[in-house]
């Protein structure tokens, strides 16, 4: 009577690069950023590299099914159906072609979900190295307004000649929404009773086209209020024609 073959627990890191026709290393790479996202889980262990003479210990990982098809689809999804059939020829079992294309479809959508994931932390990166870059560019104390910038009191002035727009909405853009425009610096304001304070400057260039782009974004709800993502409530602006 011919004997069963057992299900093997786990597949090994080496086992895969083997399937696929890949360096073990690269594989154990892949396999450790996957786990690194709580994708798969690995055990490490110990193999031989060969049988014989010569042979030493290589460090392996060993992942089970489910994780293995996570890391298949991850490295060489082309190579998929070798991956079916070293699983049926190890369980010994006739084939089951829709488990295992939604072990497939599993491993792709946890792949998927992981990427947005790994956008969204880029993108909130991005925002937070944003707000530090005008912190520190804000600390940058100058003698005196550069040419071609202005306080938030100016461009109050020239804003509101332009767009029709409140101080309060102003305000808010500047200082409240994720447009807001990078402070040129900090000048130091030399009259006797502002005892050493100093207040940020902007560049025009950038606080004209950051309300450019404001206003453009604004939508309308009666004829003289509008509305905008940023800014909480409804507010007054010039109707641009």
């Amino acid at each position: 009577m011919q004997q069963l073959t057992t299900r093997p627990a786990a597949m090994s890191s080496r086992e895969i690069g083997d399937l696929l026709d890949t360096r073990h290393d690269s594989v154990k790479r892949t396999i450790e950023r996957l786990a690194e996202k709580d994708l798969v889980r690995f055990t490490p262990s110990v193999e031989t590299s060969h049988e014989g003479a010569g042979s030493r210990p290589v460090e392996v990982y060993l992942v089970n099914e489910r994780d293995s098809y996570v890391v298949v689809a991850q490295l060489s999804p082309e190579f998929t159906a070798r991956l079916v059939d070293y699983w049926q020829e190890h369980k010994n079992e006739p084939a089951q072609i829709p488990t295992t294309a939604e072990a497939f479809a599993q491993a792709f959508r946890m792949l998927a979900d992981a990427e947005q994931r790994d956008a969204a932390r880029d993108r909130r990166l991005n925002l937070i190295d944003a707000k530090v870059e005008r912190i520190e560019t804000a600390q940058t104390v100058l003698r005196a307004r550069p040419a071609n910038s202005e306080s938030i009191a100016h461009l109050r002035k020239r804003i509101w000649g332009m767009f029709g727009l409140s101080d309060q909405t102003i305000d808010a853009v500047m200082r409240q929404s994720p447009i807001a425009p990078k402070p040129a610096g900090m000048v130091r304001n030399d009259r006797a009773e502002a005892e050493g304070s100093t207040y940020a400057v902007y560049w025009k260039k950038d606080v004209t086209k950051v309300f450019e782009v404001f206003t453009r974004e604004c939508r309308a709800v009666t004829d003289h209020f509008f509305t905008h993502p940023f800014i909480e409530g409804r507010f007054k602006m010039a109707r641009r024609e």
